[in-house]
């Protein structure tokens, strides 16, 4: 799970304590990562990571130690401007996941920006000026030309999401206005976390879970309830733990969602119980990154494209204007004055129009080029549909790779992201790997019950088209990349439970395992079809179901 908008604004609160102590160290754990060592009285450690898998902000139990040995830009930067300066306010940007540290020191004033926003976190140095000092990570423009994150650039904070409402702005009839829209198979929490400012999936869950009959009236209560420390500081953090004791999840206040709650001491310490088996210890963590900058290079450089071809498809109206033009001129010649840059006619319903002309032609040179303009837009429309639903897959196949790359778990499987990148032109060459092999396709049972799982789009591809039959049963994450699940039927009914369980595997290896409950789409595999000259794993389905489940992988209870 992410680090939300309602986490950080109790953390902020939390940190209030520390306003006014003094910047005794600053140390990079990881190149990710910023420890500051705080001291007010007593020592505090301050960590602040971009980590693309674990984006976090919280008070360390323990001294912060420094991983990166070099003596990066940044370090040396943090040490001249926020080392031995004074912390003297700490502000959060109106329903971002964005916290501001502002600093005092001998250098002048600074701000140290904490974005925790999923893959795109990031921890920024600004200056006086408002002028970027350095980031942990460089944004350029071949990554976001629209917001572009390299020293000595004015600092812009992210977009707010276009669309969205504050929640609790929300009279009732603008909540029964929400609820009417919602789609019959659309889930009430993904409309929720779509459609309000600061609500993340967790807290969409939540809001669902405590407003049990769904009607305008709970639901606004409900929300204005979670919503109400904003004001009055009344946070309660708490964590949710499984049926083995392990910390599943983390909140400012009580998850009702959830069967076994414990309170937690404060929100750091709620977080660091979460995070600290998650963190033993990713030691790929480096290739990891290498290869997620190359998908997120891509995606970057993939949407520009469409976005120029939607831009340049060429209105049928348009080119048929083209057409007519070419044609009036023809008939009307006679009426264009020499080296005119205009002429009016009458057009084929009896109405004036002007055409624009190249004084340097003659009108019937203008006529051809109006015709050879036509014929040009002609083929380009004709083409165009095909190369916008090619860059879509393109799109598609990149979000498949960055699942892939989440989910990796050996240095073989990270590697097979890159060389699928290589295969598809969108990375230079093959790197020397691991060594090691790439595993097949999971095979495990449920209850007899023969189950196929592909891990990433080769796998995935393998296991639909390969290792099922008609009749078997497909499973995969509504909405998302992920995995592809098959259950082997042998001419049986599937029980329920066997669906749901399978279910549960395709929600946990999919961007939603970190969500309480996910939508899972059920078919029969005859109904799965592979998109033609697309890229592996990229199929379309039809006549599904969806199960609503937790995920869960194989080895949990």
């Amino acid at each position: 799970m992410n680090v939300d908008y309602l986490t950080l604004a109790c953390l902020r609160d939390h940190l209030d304590s520390l306003l006014g102590a003094r910047v005794q160290d600053v140390v990079l754990p990881d190149e990710f990562s910023v420890g500051l060592e705080l001291y007010a009285g007593q020592r505090a450690q301050l960590l602040i990571s971009a980590d693309p898998q674990h984006p976090r902000m919280l008070l360390a139990p323990h001294k912060l130690r420094r991983g990166v040995e070099t003596e990066t830009a940044p370090l040396l930067l943090l040490r001249k401007w926020v080392r031995g300066s004074r912390l003297v306010d700490i502000t959060q940007p109106e329903w971002e996941r964005i916290l501001e540290l502002h600093f005092e020191g001998q250098a002048g004033p600074c701000r140290l920006v904490a974005e925790l926003i999923g893959r795109y976190s990031n921890v920024i140095l600004v200056g006086p000026d408002g002028n970027v000092l350095d980031a942990v990570r460089h944004v350029g423009p071949a990554k976001n030309r629209y917001r572009v994150i390299l020293p000595s650039r004015p600092y812009q904070p992210p977009p707010r999401p276009v669309g969205r409402q504050a929640p609790t702005q929300l009279p009732p009839g603008e909540w029964a206005a929400l609820l009417a829209s919602t789609a019959p198979d659309e889930a009430l929490p993904r409309l929720l976390a779509q459609r309000l400012l600061g609500v993340s999936p967790m807290v969409a869950q939540e809001i669902t879970a405590r407003a049990a009959d769904n009607a305008p009236g709970a639901l606004g209560e409900v929300t204005a309830a979670l919503f109400a420390p904003l004001k009055d500081g009344s946070w309660s953090p708490h964590v949710a733990v499984d049926e083995a004791g392990n910390v599943v999840a983390f909140a400012p206040y009580e998850p009702r969602q959830f069967e076994r709650i414990q309170q937690a001491s404060d929100i750091s310490a709620a977080m660091w119980q979460y995070f600290e088996h998650r963190l033993s210890g990713d030691a790929y963590a480096a290739a990891r990154w290498r290869v997620q900058e190359r998908i997120d290079e891509m995606r970057a450089r993939t949407g520009r494209t469409l976005r120029q071809l939607q831009e340049n498809a060429a209105d049928a109206n348009e080119i048929e204007s083209l057409r007519e033009a070419g044609g009036l001129l023809l008939t009307y010649q006679g009426q264009a004055r020499p080296k005119a840059a205009e002429v009016t006619v009458p057009d084929y319903t009896g109405k004036p129009r002007a055409i624009k002309l190249d004084p340097k032609l003659t009108p019937v040179e203008n006529a051809q080029a109006y015709f050879r303009r036509y014929r040009k837009a002609v083929r380009a429309a004709e083409g165009l549909p095909t190369r916008i639903r090619a860059v879509k897959a393109d799109l598609a196949y990149l979000a498949q790779l960055a699942a892939d790359l989440e989910l990796a778990e050996s240095r073989p499987e990270i590697d097979a992201v890159y060389d699928a990148l290589v295969k598809a032109g969108w990375a230079p060459k093959a790197r020397p790997g691991s060594g090691g092999q790439v595993e097949g396709p999971r095979r495990l049972e449920i209850d007899g019950f023969p189950v196929y799982m592909g891990r990433n789009a080769r796998q995935n591809e393998e296991v639909t088209f390969k290792r099922a039959e008609p009749d078997d049963l497909w499973l995969h994450a509504r909405g998302v990349p992920g995995a592809h699940v098959i259950v082997k039927c042998g001419n049986r009914d599937v029980p329920e439970e066997v669906v749901q369980q399978a279910a549960s595997l395709a929600a946990y290896y999919s961007p939603a395992r970190d969500e309480v409950q996910a939508d899972v789409d059920v078919v029969q595999r005859r109904h799965v079809k592979k998109l033609r000259g697309s890229h592996p794993g990229l199929v379309t389905y039809r006549n599904e179901r969806t199960v609503r489940v937790r995920p869960k992988r194989e080895t949990d209870e």
